[in-house]
């Protein structure tokens, strides 16, 4: 039988209205009132911010190739050709191994949740794999399955994972982008939904580029072709949005789309400001996506600073905007609705964070959070009321062994590809005796 856990002593950090500071009870995987009962463990968090568990709304958690300097200058199309040359020669383990090794870095850097956008899936039992790898580290993750030219089986084989290898409520049907998916993939998908109840994702509207073709080839910008593709439903999420008019923002309003925004992502790769200060009068969910790049507590920032970039002004998007962004309203997008506020009946989803000298003084905890807050400061993670990290490490996994196994499986992957001896490629060490 598990115990209650008591968290005393920490400072409740939200965006929202914060509580007062105060004890914590978890109770059978969900923050409860009253006092503990008989054996109750206890986490003392004096010195320490506890968040809600940070969600992140869109990513890819599997580096098939190697980050190099190259990527400084390739383009995002640069980046799929590589990524697809990859994929196709990756097999089962090779993903679990990948994907274990990227929920770990989630873990460690505060994020309960996690949107894993998987393609492709050309071996039996990749998916399964990719939810083991998930597993073994403790993350909550949900699964958009990636539907290209192939969807109709690739639709049949995820309706049939639903509910087995993967629970129903977090499995999406995903359209990789209107690059690799036609629209007839797009309507395919949408009928699968509207019969199984499934939900959809995908990422739109990512470039001009991607805006003009559409455009040229079916008379109607990409989130009105989704529209008349039936794809603007309940519970779809929509990923990058950053090339939207009016129209289309009013579209997803009316549907109840959901967007992620991957602020760092649209920085370096040049895309453009997306328009979530519209999106979010308008009554859009957005949440946050890491999607590749460093940590929540990063996007966080990133789209504090960038919204005020594109306004021309700085604050149109504040830190309170930011946290919950990262937290409830990412959590809402992703159909995990009462997640982010630390109120009694939540999921125990949380972490603890140990203040550094860059966040401090603490004279308002939310900004330092969120312009002064890293990855490296999360102490603790609870996912349904049990610890994934602990004091800075991994409760259920080595992280150690998992970054060793993820480096052999690269290697491999690199040679399998005849891409090992790559100019651009300086091969350092692999994982280091001793993990920090």
């Amino acid at each position: 039988m598990v115990t209650d856990l008591l968290i005393s002593g920490g400072t409740p950090v939200t965006g929202y209205d914060d509580p007062a500071p105060g004890d914590l009870l978890v109770r059978d995987g969900h923050l409860a009132e009253g006092a503990p009962g008989p054996g109750a463990r206890t986490l003392d968090a004096s010195g320490l911010l506890v968040l809600p568990g940070l969600v992140n709304t869109h990513d890819h958690l599997r580096s098939l190739l190697p980050m190099t300097r190259r990527g400084d200058t390739s383009g995002l199309a640069e980046m799929i050709r590589a990524g697809q040359l990859a994929g196709a020669a990756a097999t089962p383990e090779d993903f679990r191994a990948l994907t274990a090794l990227a929920a770990a870095r989630m873990v460690l850097s505060g994020v309960t949740t996690a949107v894993d956008h998987v393609y492709p899936l050309h071996s039996p039992g990749m998916l399964a794999a990719v939810a083991a790898g998930h597993a073994e580290v403790g993350l909550r993750a949900h699964l958009a399955y990636g539907l290209t030219e192939e969807y109709d089986e690739q639709i049949e084989l995820a309706v049939a994972a639903a509910g087995d290898e993967v629970p129903a409520d977090r499995l999406y049907l995903a359209p990789v982008s209107l690059r690799q998916t036609s629209a007839d993939g797009y309507r395919a998908a949408a009928r699968a939904a509207e019969r199984t109840g499934l939900r959809l994702y995908t990422h739109i509207a990512e470039t001009r580029d991607e805006v003009d073709k559409c455009q040229a080839e079916h008379g109607l910008r990409p989130v009105e072709l989704l529209y008349e593709a039936g794809f603007l439903r309940p519970g779809t999420v929509l990923v990058h949005c950053v090339h939207l008019n009016e129209r289309e923002i009013g579209l997803l309003a009316d549907n109840e789309v959901a967007v992620a925004y991957c602020p760092s992502n649209h920085l370096r790769l040049a895309k453009g400001f997306a328009p979530v200060v519209a999106l979010r009068e308008a009554g859009v969910r957005v949440g946050l996506g890491i999607d590749g790049m460093d940590d929540l507590f990063t996007e966080m920032r990133q789209a504090v600073y960038a919204q005020g970039q594109a306004a021309g002004r700085p604050g149109v998007l504040g830190s309170d905007a930011a946290l919950r962004m990262a937290t409830g309203e990412g959590a809402a997008a992703v159909g995990e609705r009462q997640s982010g506020r630390l109120r009694a009946g939540d999921p125990a989803d949380l972490i603890t964070l140990r203040p550094g000298a860059s966040m401090r003084p603490l004279a308002d905890p939310v900004q330092s959070c969120v312009h002064r807050a890293h990855g490296q400061h999360v102490a603790d993670v609870l996912v349904d009321g049990e610890f994934v990290v602990r004091d800075g490490r991994l409760v259920r996994a080595d992280e150690r062994e998992l970054a060793d196994r993820a480096w052999r499986i690269t290697r491999d992957l690199a040679r399998r590809t005849g891409r090992e001896h790559a100019a651009d490629w300086q091969w350092g060490p692999g994982a280091p005796q001793e993990m920090p």
